[in-house]
This record gives C-alpha cells, sequence and structure tokens, in this order.
C-alpha cells in the first residue's frame, strides 16, 4: 500500500513538468495565433505587422488598422476550430494552419475572427493572414 501510495505521489508531483513546453519549442498554432492577437488587441500594428510572415501580402498589412479599429475593445475571444491544410489559396504548397475564434467586440458583437498561420523552415509558425466576419 505505501508503494503505491509513493508512487502517486510521484506522478502527481512530475505532473506539472510534463505539462510546461519544453525550452525552445515552439508555441502550437492557436498559441501563436494568440499571441498575434494580443498585440492587434492593443492596437501594436507595427509589432503585428513585423511579425507576419513573408507571404504576407501588402494589401493585408494596409489594411490592419482599417478592419480592427471600428470594431472597439477585445471584448471576448473563443478558439472555434484548428484547420491544418497543405496548401491555402494564394499561398505557395506548405503546412497551414486555419485558426478561427467566436470574437465580441465593444462596437461589434459579434464576429468570426480568422488567422492564418504558415510553417515556417524554423519549425515555427508565422501570421501570414487576418480577417473578419
Amino acid at each position: 500500500m505505501n508503494r503505491v501510495f509513493a508512487a502517486i505521489l510521484a506522478l502527481c508531483m512530475a505532473l506539472p513538468a510534463l505539462a510546461q513546453t519544453p525550452s525552445g519549442a515552439q508555441p502550437a498554432p492557436d498559441d501563436r495565433a494568440k499571441q498575434w492577437l494580443m498585440l492587434i488587441d492593443d492596437s501594436n500594428y507595427t509589432a503585428g505587422i513585423a511579425q507576419m510572415g513573408a507571404q504576407t501580402r501588402k494589401e493585408d498589412i494596409a489594411s490592419l488598422s482599417r478592419l480592427r479599429e471600428p470594431m472597439g475593445a477585445m471584448s471576448n475571444r473563443n478558439l472555434k476550430d484548428i484547420k491544418l491544410e497543405k496548401t491555402h489559396p494564394g499561398m505557395p504548397a506548405g503546412q497551414y494552419a486555419v485558426v478561427r475564434y467566436d470574437s465580441h467586440f465593444a462596437n461589434r458583437a459579434t464576429a468570426v475572427e480568422t488567422v492564418t498561420l504558415a510553417m515556417l523552415g524554423t519549425g515555427s509558425w508565422a501570421v501570414v493572414s487576418y480577417r473578419v466576419e
């Protein structure tokens, strides 16, 4: 009985370490999308644009602040779904993640935010497009 208790105690103590992201590990696409969206939520468009991938089109960059400013402050955002794709319209073949959120803003009660990310050669995700429907 004591060995069982000791094993359970050891397992419980190890769980927090197992749940942590290993040093140097890249965030999952939805975590990376949330990191980027926090910059946009704070109206830090320059940093958001600087973190976007090379595939980003000029028209996407120019429209970022015009898209978000009228909606006002972020109220709530919940992950809706994530789709992994090998191709994405207007982009070269590669690995893409399309992350969608059900979102609520001060000036827009309901919206679906879509953040598309591309896997870079370094194994990290970079935002390549953003839209709100």
